[in-house]
């Protein structure tokens, strides 16, 4: 199947993204999460829109999709320690 033949542009494209992706302690925080989000959807319809033509543009785009889960999850899941 092309998704294991593509592994290597998946983690590429999450890598990516992941180095894109907002800073939790920025003080524009917000804003930045939501231009990285509209970003990431943009590149979504694109991708698919090309995806007979040029297959790794939407495995790279699926690994940032996977980065922003793995984004929204580590924001949303807070360890904390009370001594």
């Amino acid at each position: 199947m092309e998704f294991f033949k593509n592994t290597s542009t998946i983690l590429y494209g999450f890598l990516v993204w992941l180095v894109i992706a907002p800073r939790f302690n920025s003080p524009k925080y917000g804003e930045s999460f939501l231009a990285y989000m509209t970003a990431l959807l943009f590149c979504l319809i694109a991708s698919s829109e090309i995806m007979m033509i040029k297959p790794v543009a939407f495995f790279f785009t699926i690994g940032g999709s996977i980065a922003f889960c793995y984004v929204v999850a580590r924001m949303a899941i807070k360890f904390s320690i009370k001594k």
